[in-house]
């Protein structure tokens, strides 16, 4: 009898177990365009008391799961910040396993700005505490012909005519998509229409590697097509030096699988001077060196893969990519050499430099996502492999100044020969913690090997310098968003072991700490406080110990021992949308230690004994920062500008001494674009950037400002268009470097010719099939190519 009594509650406890069983789900849109409202709150409240039994955040497809709700009666409400709560009635009996909840939709609230939500082809963001949210609607994605005419609307960012990007005027961001990082070229595959909205996140947490500023993450819908679909793209300048750039993509659909290939080749042509005055202080010599040349960049990019769709919880991706780069630059010029002012001798050069480089790489990446929504798992391993050959060529002859005759000859082969290769692993957990929070943490592993040798006139030289690390990485942070406040706080811990000759610090740790605070006065008006600490490592080029000596017996060298540079930031951002416009200002200041600059002296030339000067990085610059700016998207003005002011401090090392200096500088990055007909098929714009002036421990950098006009006109799925840069400008100074040590000053100052800068463009894009579940294409980013056209 007792046995019974022991069998009957267990079945009573299954029982029961399996009333609690229950799941809710649905979804949530916006009223106005039906698109998903992301990170919405949806409580679930018991009927008739209105008793908060629990609740979740809506996914980036706007999707919501409530798990093991028991019978009753419940109202299932969704509210976001700027939006009129409302929700569903719904029952929950014991029969049913899973109740689907007719979608709820949106409605923003009315104000006396009378915000909407979309003017024209401009987005109006949503204010999150670690992001600001875009979403496309269909107005906005109908007028564009891909990824890249789609960040062109999209406040703080900005699109130069060559698809070069920037993100609150800063190049240093990953570009991602899906949360997978993506090579710039990979935009252009992209179709507007499969877009559904653009984070953007200033103050990335400690998932994210410690040396960026910012990311751009572009949320695909959970639909593509089914068969095949593409784009082409083509620029061209056809006038004096020819310019263009191609693009192509294609994907094909099996239904669970995936297969896609991308293609990108650049290819441009200069016509290029250079100028360069140098004084040699102590003995009062002083050389004048002028020359007339060509530069030619091509840059390939091809990435091929496989999505693998296995269930609504899992799906798998591969990817190869390869991108091949060759640079030559033919420079022929003239040197004076003076003594005491006088004119001594006559220098005759002829330089050539070729680069050629590879790299590929393979990557492999698992999502699993969970029935309780945010909670998600990813894995991703990636190995790639780059190789360089840097050869230069000069033949110098050396004359009696006004004369024919030759007091001697020298000339000099170079191969510089890079090698690197790297295997990296990420895994990263993000949990739910109640209504309005998660937390997430994960582990990165990263080991590279990079090998540099050197040849002189083809002959092996015994100077192999070999060079690996090995990092482990990790992190953990959480995030929560309430209805007047928002905060993220992430930490990430980072150590690092180097083996390599003469390096005489092998090992070293880090901790980046990074957070936000938000404080959402309205919907319309925000303010918030962030704070990042930040590393960056030196580059593979930098820490080559190698002499390579220019045209002028100029020597350049890496230093292997360069230590990482580390910068605070504390900033507060204030942001107002108004009508679809976007207002942000900002403050900040910055406070640095061991920044990489270059590092000028005066020694004997190995090659003729003569004086000659020799440049080498150092961990030379600490200092402050403090500045403001603002990013704004004004009715048909996007605009990036900034202006700033800092110190660096005293570096003496021995008898070597740097003193302290003040700098100023300002930068400004915008666009302006105008519809011309009702439809929006029209669009006229023009484009403006200025760098200001970059200055560092010796050395100032100024380039003068690039500007230009044009317009597009959209017929279906093509696309026509011309840019004018630099209205009738011809040949410019465009780059003046100014150097200034106690014993050696110089200015140095390269011309190009932009006579005839029209760019004319064309694109078309196709689809074909029907829609099903979206997949995922991995492209890897970290790159040591250095080939790169004109523009930030």
């Amino acid at each position: 009898m007792k046995r019974i009594k022991i069998l009957f509650v267990i079945l009573l406890l299954f029982a029961s177990f399996a009333i609690q069983a229950q799941n809710i789900k649905g979804n949530v849109t916006y009223e106005k365009d039906h698109t998903p409202v992301q990170f919405a709150s949806v409580a679930l409240l018991q009927l008739p008391d209105s008793t908060t039994v629990t609740g979740v955040i809506t996914l980036t497809d706007g999707g919501y799961l409530l798990e093991k709700i028991k019978p009753g009666d419940y109202f299932v409400r969704a509210s976001f910040v700027g939006y009129k709560s409302t929700g569903k009635a719904v029952t929950v009996n014991e029969q049913d396993k899973e109740i689907v909840v007719d979608t709820i939709y949106l409605g923003e609230i009315t104000t006396a700005l009378s915000e909407v939500m979309v003017v024209g082809e401009r987005l109006k963001g949503k204010e999150m505490v670690d992001r600001t949210v875009y979403n496309i609607p269909e107005v906005a994605s109908k007028t564009a012909s891909n990824g890249y005419d789609l960040l062109k609307k999209i406040p703080q960012v900005n699109v130069d005519f060559q698809n070069n990007i920037t993100l609150n005027g800063s190049t240093n961001f990953i570009i991602q998509v899906d949360g997978r990082q993506r090579d710039r070229e990979y935009l252009a595959r992209l179709l507007p229409t499969d877009i559904q909205s653009v984070e953007i996140i200033s103050n990335p947490s400690g998932k994210y590697e410690g040396n960026i500023d910012g990311v751009i993450n572009i949320i695909l819908k959970k639909e593509a097509r089914y068969g095949v679909n593409g784009n082409i793209f083509e620029a061209l300048k056809p006038f004096h030096k020819v310019t263009s750039v191609t693009q192509g993509s294609i994907d094909y659909s099996l239904g669970k699988v995936t297969f896609y290939a991308t293609g990108s080749y650049i290819s441009q042509a200069l016509n290029i001077s250079s100028t360069t005055d140098s004084r040699f202080i102590t003995i009062d010599s002083t050389t004048f060196t002028y020359g007339d040349g060509d530069i030619k960049v091509s840059l390939g990019s091809i990435n091929v893969g496989m999505d693998y769709y296995m269930n609504d919880m899992n799906n798998l991706s591969f990817n190869i990519s390869h991108k091949p780069i060759q640079q030559y630059v033919d420079l022929p010029n003239t040197t004076t050499l003076f003594k005491d002012e006088n004119p001594l001798n006559t220098l005759s050069s002829l330089t050539t430099s070729e680069l050629q480089s590879d790299e590929t790489a393979f990557s492999l990446f698992y999502r699993k996502t969970f029935k309780k929504p945010v909670r998600e798992f990813t894995a991703e391993a990636s190995y790639y492999i780059f190789k360089s050959v840097l050869g230069n060529f000069f033949n110098n002859t050396r004359y009696l100044y006004d004369s024919d005759v030759i007091l001697d000859t020298y000339s000099r082969m170079e191969d510089d020969l890079n090698d690197r290769n790297y295997f990296s692993t990420k895994l990263d957990y993000v949990h739910p913690v109640g209504l309005n929070a998660k937390i997430e943490a994960g582990y990165h592993f990263y080991y590279q090997q990079m090998d540099y040798d050197f040849r002189i006139d083809e002959q092996p030289e015994s100077n192999l310098f070999e060079y690996s690390e090995f990092r482990n990485s990790a992190y953990a942070g959480i995030s929560m968003n309430l209805k007047k406040f928002g905060f993220q706080g992430s930490l990430r811990i980072e150590n690092s072991h180097i083996a390599a000759d003469s390096v005489t610090k092998p090992d070293y740790s880090c901790i980046l700490p990074g957070a936000n605070i938000q404080y959402k006065f309205s919907a319309s008006h925000n303010l918030k406080l962030t704070y990042n600490r930040r590393i960056n490592r030196p580059g593979i080029y930098e820490m080559n110990p190698n002499w390579r000596v220019g045209q002028s017996y100029d020597i350049t060298q890496g230093n292997p021992d360069l230590r990482p540079d580390y910068r605070d930031r504390l900033q507060v951002t204030y942001t107002w949308n108004f009508g679809s416009n976007y207002f942000s200002p900002y403050i900040y200041n910055e406070f640095f230690s061991d920044r990489v600059s270059s590092r000028f002296s005066i020694v004997r030339s190995p090659i003729n004994g003569a004086l000659t000067t020799i440049a080498k990085p150092f961990n030379l610059l600490s200092g402050y920062e403090f500045g403001g700016g603002v990013n704004a998207m004004l009715w048909y003005v996007n605009i990036s500008a900034r202006i700033y002011n800092g110190h660096y401090s005293e570096y003496t090392e021995g008898s070597f001494t740097i003193p302290a200096r003040d700098y100023f500088s300002y930068t400004i990055t915008s666009t302006a674009f105008a519809n011309l007909d009702k439809k929006k098929k029209a669009t006229v714009f023009a484009y403006l950037q200025y760098n200001g002036v970059n200055i560092n421990a010796q050395s100032k950098t100024y380039t003068l400002p690039l500007y230009g006009f044009g317009g597009q006109h959209q017929f279906k799925d093509h696309t026509l268009g011309i840019f004018w840069l630099l209205p009738f400008s011809k040949k410019i100074d465009y780059q003046k470097i100014e150097t200034e040590t106690p014993a050696y000053a110089s200015t140095n100052t390269t011309g190009i010719d932009f006579a005839g800068w029209f760019q004319f463009q064309y694109s078309y894009k196709f689809n074909k099939g029907r829609n099903i579940k979206k997949l995922d294409h991995k492209v890897v980013v970290e790159s040591d190519s250095k080939g790169q056209t004109i523009g930030p």
